[in-house]
C-alpha cells in the first residue's frame, strides 16, 4: 500500500526540486554509459542541469523541459546545451533518454504529456532506451525509515512504475533499485550500517544488480520497441 502523504502545500515545490547528490549522479551516468550507449541523449525536466551537463562528457546531449523556468535552470547548469520546450520543437529522435525523479514531480494526468513517458516514447527513435529513476514508495527504504519518510510530490510504488511505462509503449529491459541509500535507519550512522553496503557495492561498479524493491528508488532501463 503507498503510504499516506502530508498535505500537498507541505510537500517540496518540483520547480525547487534539489539535484541528485554526487555519488547517485556519477552512477547514473555510469548506468547511461552501460546500458544506453553512446548517444545522442536527451534528459527529460533534469533539476538544475547537472545530469545533462554530465551527460554532454559521453556524447552529444541536450534537454527537454517542461516550463521557461525549468529550461532556464536547466541551461545554466548545463551552459552550451541545447534545452527544448517541446518533442516537436527537438531536431531529430534521441537514441538514449534518461528520466531521473520526473515520476515522483508528475501526476497523472501529465503522463502523455512531452515531459511525461508518453513524451519520452515520442522522443525516442525506435531501439532506443530510457533509464528511468523514481522514488520507491513501497520500497526498503521507505519501509526502515517509517515516519521520517520524506514522500515526493506524487509517491508511487516500483509496480506502478513499472506499468505506467508499459502503459506508455515501452518494454522494460532490466529493472533494480539503487538500495539504501539514504540513511541513518535507525540508530546507526549510514557509513557504519551494514545494511547499506550492497548499495555502496553497486556503486562502485556500475551496475544494476539490487532486485526491485531493495532500497529507496526504483530504477530502470526501458526500450521504445523498434516496429515489427
Amino acid at each position: 500500500m503507498i503510504p499516506t502523504t502530508p498535505p500537498r502545500a507541505e510537500l517540496p515545490d518540483p520547480a525547487t526540486t534539489a539535484p541528485p547528490e554526487r555519488a547517485a549522479l556519477q552512477w547514473y551516468l555510469r548506468l547511461v554509459r552501460h546500458h544506453l550507449g553512446r548517444g545522442p541523449y536527451l534528459d527529460v525536466a533534469g533539476s538544475g542541469g547537472a545530469l545533462l551537463a554530465g551527460l554532454t562528457r559521453l556524447g552529444p546531449a541536450s534537454g527537454l523541459a517542461g516550463s521557461d523556468a525549468e529550461a532556464d535552470a536547466m541551461r545554466h547548469g548545463a551552459p552550451g546545451c541545447p534545452v527544448y520546450r517541446g518533442v516537436d520543437a527537438l531536431p531529430a529522435p534521441a537514441a538514449s533518454l534518461t528520466a531521473v525523479e520526473v515520476l515522483d514531480r508528475l501526476p497523472d494526468a501529465g503522463l502523455d504529456g512531452d515531459t511525461g513517458p508518453g513524451g519520452w516514447f515520442r522522443a525516442l527513435e525506435p531501439g532506443g532506451h530510457a533509464l528511468v529513476v523514481a522514488a520507491d514508495a513501497e520500497g526498503r527504504g521507505r519501509q526502515l525509515s517509517g515516519a521520517r519518510w520524506v514522500p515526493p510530490r506524487v509517491p508511487r510504488g516500483h509496480v506502478r512504475i513499472r506499468e505506467i511505462l508499459v502503459e506508455a509503449g515501452f518494454e522494460i529491459v532490466r529493472e533494480g533499485s539503487d538500495g539504501l541509500t539514504r540513511g541513518p535507519y535507525g540508530g546507526v550512522p549510514a557509513w557504519a550500517d551494514p545494511r547499506t553496503a550492497p548499495a555502496r557495492a553497486q556503486r562502485s561498479a556500475g551496475r544494476l544488480t539490487l532486485e526491485a524493491g531493495a532500497g529507496e528508488r526504483a530504477v530502470i532501463i526501458a526500450r521504445r520497441p523498434r516496429p515489427s
